[in-house]
């Protein structure tokens, strides 16, 4: 019976840990480059990009199928960023694209009101960045007459590139946990943790 027992324990703990494993080899640790910036606020700085990303309102507020991160970007070299070169990556391993425009657009009532509420919580997320003179938005989204919106944005050591992003949850709502904004350059990739509580 002892025996019985054990063996159905060591079952049920290797079950376990095997439906762990997934999420737990998908958290990597993050890069020192990393430094917190407040409680929703985070700054990466190497030797190829600085970017500064902040997610006040949607840490906290995210059982809906949005969220919105700012970001503010410069690299050393002069860099083209397309639209497929930024993702977030959930603590499971998933990566999610950034939104299309059209996804914002079949949304705009939506997304526009998430974007009124996270100005209420907002960050200056160029406050960080020298080139403070030669700042431009990235212009990735855009919502009725407010002008074109563009693929990709370019940006070097002096000048900055800002903007809100947008991504949506694939199944509707966003589980708590530390999330990855990655940025893909021609020299690697930054990864930013985005903490969801």
């Amino acid at each position: 019976m002892t025996r019985f027992r054990l063996s159905a324990s060591l079952a049920v703990g290797v079950a376990v840990l095997l439906a762990l494993a997934p999420s737990v080899s998908a958290q990597r640790d993050f890069s020192s480059a990393n430094r917190e910036r407040g409680r929703a606020a985070v700054e990466f700085q190497d030797k190829d990009i600085h970017a500064v990303a902040a997610y006040y309102y949607s840490q906290r507020n995210h059982d809906s199928h949005w969220i919105t991160i700012d970001l503010a970007l410069s690299t050393t070299r002069r860099t083209t960023f397309r639209r497929e070169s930024i993702a977030l990556r959930t603590p499971a391993g998933r990566e999610i694209p950034l939104a299309t425009q059209t996804r914002v657009g079949e949304d705009t009532t939506k997304v526009e009101a998430l974007l009124r509420h996270a100005r209420v919580e907002g960050h200056d997320v160029l406050s960080y960045f020298s080139q403070r003179d030669h700042t431009y938005p990235m212009r990735l989204f855009t919502f009725p007459f407010n002008g074109v919106v563009l693929s990709e944005f370019l940006v070097d050591r002096n000048e900055v590139a800002s903007g809100p992003l947008f991504f949506e949850s694939p199944t509707g709502a966003w589980e708590d946990g530390t999330y990855a904004l990655i940025l893909r350059h021609q020299n690697g990739a930054a990864e930013l943790p985005i903490r969801l509580e």
